[in-house]
């Protein structure tokens, strides 16, 4: 199976469960965003471009399986995906407690940004501590289904698709060894 194709039946079956079961197990009004998390970690294992690529998708699967305006969540979602690939590439493996701090602030980070872009659109406007406390609560729940959802993810965005490296700086780090190397046989 082609990666492309999995990435479409990754965020295929997501809107689905997304729709159904994690729309209807709500608590105190929060449900699960699924789809939020598929782009959060499509930005993590796929890098900042092809994060950014499955979060605007599932942005707008998000807005056409609900209620808010077509684009929506397409505007949210793309930027935190973005921006985590760009940390997730830029930062050392962390401990799992700090990944999992990072999945938290990058779920409450889509909650926000989705609220404050949807108020710009003439929505209904959160105020800050129900928004707070909101995106708490999805980011909480989102983190309870998030280890299985990692090894899908991780599956559908890196199978079949080379990982791309900057060699601009593999060739300069490389020609600074090697000029370090050269000076100590001197």
């Amino acid at each position: 199976m082609s990666g492309r194709f999995r990435v479409l039946a990754l965020l295929l079956t997501a809107a689905t469960l997304q729709a159904t079961l994690f729309d209807e197990i709500r608590f105190d009004g929060v449900a699960v965003e699924y789809l939020l998390l598929v782009a959060i970690l499509a930005g993590h294992h796929g890098g900042p471009e092809r994060g950014a690529v499955v979060a605007f998708f599932a942005g707008l699967l998000y807005d056409s399986v609900g209620v808010s305006l077509l684009g929506l969540h397409a505007l949210a979602f793309t930027p935190v995906a973005a921006t985590v690939g760009h940390l997730s590439v830029r930062l050392a493996v962390g401990a799992r407690g700090l990944r999992i701090l990072g999945l938290l602030v990058a779920v409450m980070s889509g909650v926000v940004a989705a609220a404050m872009i949807g108020s710009i659109f003439g929505l209904h406007p959160i105020s800050g501590p129900a928004l707070l406390r909101t995106a708490f609560l999805a980011a909480a729940m989102t983190a309870l289904v998030a280890l299985p959802t990692n090894r899908i993810v991780r599956w559908a965005v890196t199978s079949g698709l080379p990982i791309e490296l900057d060699v601009g700086r593999e060739e300069s780090l490389s020609a600074r060894r090697g000029s370090t190397l050269g000076g100590e046989n001197r």
